[in-house]
C-alpha cells in the first residue's frame, strides 16, 4: 500500500493537541475508530459504501 494523505479539520487537530497533551487513551482510541477509520477508509477503497460517514466530526 502507498502513502495517505488525510486532511483534519482545525476541531479535529484540536482534539489531538487535547489528546496528547491528556495522555488520553481511550480518547486517542475513540478518534482512531471515529474519524481515522473512515476517513482511511474513503481513501483506500473508495468503491465501498460512499454514502457511510466520512469521518467528520460534527
Amino acid at each position: 500500500m502507498g502513502k495517505v494523505v488525510v486532511e483534519l479539520s482545525d476541531q479535529e487537530l484540536q482534539l489531538v493537541e487535547s489528546i496528547l497533551m491528556d495522555a488520553d487513551a481511550e480518547e486517542a482510541l475513540r478518534f482512531i475508530r471515529q474519524v481515522l477509520k473512515p476517513k482511511l477508509r474513503a481513501k483506500t477503497h473508495p468503491a465501498l459504501d460512499s454514502g457511510r460517514t466520512s469521518g467528520i466530526m460534527t
